[in-house]
């Protein structure tokens, strides 16, 4: 190659200091793509490659044997800009905090000192090929301390820069994966296109840039001279925020500065810090901030009731057709992403008839129906102060409709409302119940003598229950249907699984006799029923005495399973079943 030498220069001893302040030595690349993009590239190319002793690769020669480590990382950053001449790299690039971007905010740097952060990984050797304007010029920089300048004769396009370090092979292969993963982090979203390779692994280049959007997608776009920002409902506590200029990335944290709202914004007007690891909230950054305010209060509204009416529509739908909650299942999701916003949205503006959206049909019902506020409002002054819900449709739920109840399908819906009605919940499949009493002529013959002599032992032992019934307790969405047996005031009715016991003595001597069903089908039922046939005395007596142990709250001052049964009462009872 013919060069002609045109001088020997040293760079200002700043250059150290400025060199150690970068925390992320690989972050070169990031300012190297950024220069790129400020001369005009519309791609860059980034290549890895591992070049053993002895290589005789251009780029190594003339280095000194990388010893123990075996062999020399090659990086190239390649791109198809405007380059430089001479004027430029005498006059910006090799002095320090000046550069031609400086009044230009199409460009991205502002300080000039991008190329120094090259130093930061402490490389053998960095080289510099670049042209402009009939001019083609090589820079060789043994260390951040010097560097050689060289006029070439033949011509090329855009600047190329490559880096030597001495490393080995398992070094490299890590080099290789960092390197790709820096990159993506700060130029996934750059103007001009990226290509990453590997030439030591024979791939060919892949693409690094990806489209400017959330994961996911976003919901809301806005664009204006210079500004682009995008927004999407987050169910994190700290949402994603992003902030870009022409794509490379100023700053990405996690922070709750709008809650329930995730959001990139790229501006041309925003600038990092000389440190790179911050934005400068000036007057600029403010005004961003300020439209983001704008959007977030004013514009996703809208876009949030179309959404959560779209999804209460469709899972009311589905939860009158008879579906599993399942069948459902990403729009209950997509919902629960909305509920931080819609949160944040009440209390910041006031309750729903604060804010005047009282009418949003958000709330999916089990009967097909997507409810208001004002129509959730009055389903729960209806019940009394509480709202109904369930996973789907059962026996129970129907039994509350017919009775003029709304049910409404469980979900993330269900705090918020109880939140904003002040109301008590209950999952209905859990908290109610609906035997169906049987009568004795359907019962097998062993099961009715077994019931009627269980009742003759009830009467003669001071009469607990105003009456002893056979029941189904199974049925579609039961919690009873394990239990040996439940008490209601009145048997077959819709009522409380667990209903509080007295909290004193004279509640309970005030309390009026419950019936008792007895689960026909539990095994222990069965099995006393079959004792019944040869011991009627002793199975009617294990009978009385499970429903006693069974019924009722616990003794404060007892701690075994068996606290509802005193002495004196299983005495009662042995005596009763004596006389039988």
């Amino acid at each position: 190659m013919s060069t002609d030498k045109a001088g020997v220069s040293r760079v200002p001893g700043l250059v150290k200091d400025l060199v150690n302040q970068f925390e992320r030595p690989l972050d070169f690349y990031r300012e190297l793509i950024q220069n790129a993009i400020d001369s005009g590239s519309n791609r860059v190319d980034v290549s890895l490659e591992y070049l053993p002793a002895g290589s005789k690769h251009p780029a190594v020669c003339g280095l000194p044997p990388p010893g123990e480590e075996g062999g020399w990382a090659l990086i190239c950053v390649e791109d198809d800009g405007e380059g430089m001449d001479e004027r430029i790299i005498d006059d910006y690039l090799l002095i320090l905090f000046r550069s031609t971007k400086e009044g230009d905010l199409t460009k991205i740097g502002k300080f000039g000192i991008g190329f120094v952060s090259i130093f930061a990984i402490h490389p053998q050797r960095v080289r510099l090929h670049t042209a402009r304007g009939g001019e083609s010029w090589r820079l060789d920089f043994p260390s951040y301390e010097s560097y050689d300048k060289y006029r070439v004769k033949a011509l090329r396009e855009g600047t190329l820069v490559e880096v030597v370090k001495a490393m080995g092979r398992k070094e490299y292969d890590e080099l290789v994966k960092d390197s790709r993963k820096a990159i993506s982090s700060s130029c996934k979203h750059s103007e001009a296109r990226i290509y990453f390779a590997d030439r030591s692994a024979n791939g060919g280049p892949a693409l690094i840039t990806e489209p400017f959007d959330l994961p996911g997608g976003s919901v809301l776009q806005y664009e204006e001279e210079g500004t682009e920002i995008v927004l999407a409902f987050s169910c994190e506590e700290r949402p994603f925020c992003g902030f870009y200029n022409r794509g490379l990335t100023l700053k990405e944290t996690q922070e709750a500065l709008f809650p329930g709202v995730a959001f990139k914004a790229k501006s041309r007007y925003i600038e990092h810090t000389l440190t790179r690891d911050s934005i400068i909230e000036d007057d600029n950054y403010r005004k961003l901030m300020r439209t983001m305010k704008r959007l977030v209060e004013r514009e996703l509204p809208a876009r949030l009731r179309t959404d959560l009416e779209g999804f209460s529509r469709r899972i009311a739908h589905s939860a009158a057709e008879g579906e599993a909650p399942e069948a459902v299942k990403a729009e209950r999701e997509e919902w629960a992403r909305r509920a931080d916003y819609l949160r944040w949205l009440t209390l910041h503006a006031g309750y729903f008839s604060g804010w005047g959206q009282e009418n949003w049909a958000i709330f999916p019902a089990l009967d097909g129906r997507a409810l208001s506020f004002f129509d959730a409002s009055k389903a729960a002054s209806r019940a009394g102060g509480g709202i109904f819900y369930d996973t789907g449709r059962n026996t129970l739920v129907e039994e509350l409709e017919r009775g003029g109840h709304t049910v409404l399908a469980a979900g993330e819906w269900i705090a918020l409302l109880a939140l904003w009605l002040r109301a008590w919940t209950a999952h209905v499949s859990q908290a109610y119940m609906l035997p169906k009493p049987l009568g004795d002529d359907a019962l097998p013959p062993e099961t009715r003598e077994f019931l009627k002599t269980l009742r003759r032992l009830d009467s003669l032992s001071g009469a607990k229950y105003r009456s002893i019934l056979a029941a189904e307790l199974s049925y579609p969405g039961s919690c009873i249907q394990e239990e040996l047996f439940v008490t209601q005031r009145k048997p077959g009715a819709l009522s409380l699984a667990c209903e509080p016991a007295p909290s004193s003595l004279l509640l309970r001597l005030l309390r009026p006799r419950r019936h008792c069903l007895i689960n026909a089908a539990h095994p222990a039922a069965l099995r006393l029923a079959r004792l019944h046939r040869t011991r009627p005395r002793l199975a009617a007596f294990l009978g009385l005495k499970m429903l006693h142990l069974g019924d009722g709250s616990a003794s404060a001052a007892k701690r075994g399973p068996a606290s509802n049964l005193s002495e004196k009462t299983e005495a009662g009872l042995l005596e009763a079943a004596s006389k039988l």
